[in-house]
């Protein structure tokens, strides 16, 4: 994929000044009104928020993960200031009775009194380049010619976009109190978020080295725009920061594939896709809609993407650091659908709504958050999922049985590489569901710690071949990186067919000749057919994990949901228990362990062929 500012000649010049800048184009943006309908629910909230104290953001704390990995216990508490610190700033702005004005102006205060707004993962400070984590923030200090602020990470970025918001409504609440407050913050927000911006070009996720871009990239170019939006007052600043951020996006963009597929799952679209329409739309509103490329057809396919990967009501297609539930933002993809000119997309935004009647959580996506409180619940419209659907580019193939009440058996394989972000080695990795119950399943990922993104991470079980659903050959997993990858050797549009050579996926040590994969839903019933040549007589193991213990009867799976599965009577059957610690797994599959099934070939073959069906009993 190319550029796409840059290919239509789209430039910066037709920034509003920030007097001139209207939100969502709202000719009276009046945020009492946007917040009547959640207003009552932000008050509830705030009221009973206000005897708890913010947290504490200790050093010690800080440095925890370095010294030992854990990085959600800062992250929990710094999150949590956060999402108390716009509760109070939404009631008071509803409410208007000064209740809650000391609570904002103490988070306010205790926020611009981080050393850092990065958090510890993510801590390169004082680095001129990406380089290793150190356990605490060199900011304030007086090296690297004096300038201690060099670095933006994602949840910097959503506090700076965070902040831009309150500082850019709360004037009349905060001035009245001290004009200090909000003086200050402007000022911060200048030095900890503008001032990289518009000064550095190290960070990875600006892509200026040529190298792979992912979420970051929309992620943080949309909270710097809406900061660029509320809080820059230079017009010259104002466009060529723009211009900047449009180079930054034309570099994501060029690394999206053709299919509109989301390499990091639908776990991360929110924050890849999602992020993306984030940014269209905040340059839409800044140039009071003269930059508009909501019809480019690369975006309206990434855009589309989530509705293709919904397996039923809240299950989604988890591959790779994906979780198995999930909550996309219909609100979003509602308004999404209407920009891109979608209707299947606003259809599909109807059918997922959840909680409705609860106030939309501000997180690190801002601007996004006040475009939905402004955005009306969507009414239920008639979606239905296409039957087989291939992203080519990404080779996953899905295909749904398609009944009178939704959706029946649902089969998912894909390709690939093992160099995709977030990857898991899992190239030919297949799933299987039936009315949304798990039959052959993805486990996901467990909590993030310091090992998830360092060289140990495919030594944790939940990224390891063995624990996905392919083969095991001559004792030999598939390792990460690049080089191990799919060929796709053909893909049936009728029947949705698709066969992969799997070959490549696997290192010369494995003694591979030849490996193929292929599956397809006929029906009811699925069938997954592998065909393996070795290069000397060994062996393969080719496992499967399903939620709960299944029973083997001879050449028959039985599982847990009432399916069966038949298979090759030369291979043998076992099964063993995965415990999964009570972890993040854990909670997302609501069991204590997973299953997994191996069907192992005798010790000295050449080749194996076999075919693996499911059916209903």
């Amino acid at each position: 994929m190319g550029a796409v500012f840059s290919a239509r000649g789209i430039t910066a010049d037709a920034v509003v000044s920030r007097a001139d800048f209207r939100p969502f184009l709202m000719s009276d943006f009046n945020i009492r009104t946007i917040l009547a309908p959640y207003g009552d629910g932000f008050v509830a909230r705030a009221e009973g928020l206000l005897d708890e104290p913010y947290p504490q953001l200790c050093a010690s704390m800080y440095m925890q993960f370095v010294r030992n990995g854990n990085r959600s216990n800062y992250e929990a508490l710094y999150f949590r200031r956060r999402s108390m610190l716009t509760t109070f700033v939404m009631a008071e702005l509803y409410e208007g009775k000064g209740r809650f004005v000391d609570r904002i102006i103490d988070g306010i205060w205790f926020i611009m009194e981080e050393s850092s707004w990065i958090i510890p993962a993510h801590n390169w400070s004082g680095k001129p380049v990406t380089g290793g984590v150190v356990s605490l923030p060199d900011t304030f200090s007086t090296t690297d010619e004096g300038d201690d602020m060099k670095h933006i990470d994602l949840f910097s970025a959503g506090t700076g976009g965070q902040m831009a918001w309150l500082w850019y409504l709360t004037g009349d609440i905060l001035d009245r109190e001290n004009p200090v407050i909000r003086a200050r913050l402007y000022s911060q927000l200048h030095q900890r978020i503008l001032h990289p911006f518009y000064t550095y070009d190290h960070d990875w996720w600006m892509g200026v080295r040529g190298n792979t871009l992912n979420n970051w990239t929309p992620w943080i170019v949309s909270n710097i725009l809406t900061v660029l939006a509320l809080c820059e007052d230079n017009d010259d600043n104002r466009r060529a920061g723009v211009a900047k951020c449009m180079e930054i996006l034309d570099r994501y963009i060029a690394f999206l594939p053709e299919d509109g597929g989301c390499d990091e799952g639908p776990g991360y679209w929110g924050v890849a896709g999602g992020s993306l329409f984030d940014c269209l739309e905040l340059l839409y509103d800044l140039t009071g809609g003269k930059i508009n490329v909501f019809d480019e057809p690369v975006i309206r396919r990434f855009c589309e993407y989530i509705m293709n990967v919904c397996i039923k009501e809240d299950q989604y297609i988890n591959f790779a650091d994906a979780a198995s539930r999930l909550h996309p933002d219909f609100r979003m993809i509602s308004r999404m659908g209407r920009k891109i000119g979608s209707p299947r997309l606003s259809a599909f935004a109807s059918t997922i709504v959840y909680s409705p009647e609860t106030c939309p959580l501000a997180d690190a996506q801002s601007y996004r958050f006040y475009a939905n409180l402004a955005e009306p619940i969507p009414q239920p419209l008639p979606f239905l999922p296409t039957q087989h659907t291939f992203f080519d580019d990404l080779q996953i193939a899905i295909s749904r049985e398609i009944t009178d009440d939704g959706v029946g058996m649902f089969l998912a394989l894909k390709g690939g590489n093992n160099a995709e972000s977030h990857n898991h080695n899992d190239v030919g990795q297949f799933i299987l569901f039936d009315r949304g119950t798990p039959i052959i399943m993805d486990a996901g990922v467990e909590q993030y710690c310091r090992d998830t993104f360092s060289d140990k991470r495919y030594t944790l079980w939940a990224m390891r071949g063995n624990y996905h659903n392919i083969a095991n050959i001559n004792g030999t997993e598939q390792q990460p990186g690049g080089t191990y990858r799919a060929k796709v050797l053909s893909y049936d549009e009728t029947s949705g067919a698709l066969k992969l050579d799997l070959t490549g996926a696997y290192p010369e040590t494995a003694g591979i000749a030849s490996y193929t994969r292929d599956a397809v839903l006929c029906g009811s019933t699925v069938t997954v057919h592998d065909a393996l040549t070795l290069t000397a007589p060994g062996h393969a193991c080719f496992r499967y994990l399903t939620v709960d213990e299944p029973v083997i009867e001879g050449n028959v799976i039985r599982f847990a949901s009432g399916h069966t599965a038949v298979f090759d009577p030369a291979l043998t059957a076992s099964v063993d228990p995965v415990d999964l610690g009570g972890g993040k797994i854990a909670r997302e599959w609501r069991r204590e362990m997973l299953w997994r099934i191996t069907l192992s070939t005798a010790d000295s073959i050449t080749a194996c062929e076999h075919t693996l069906t499911f059916d209903r009993t």
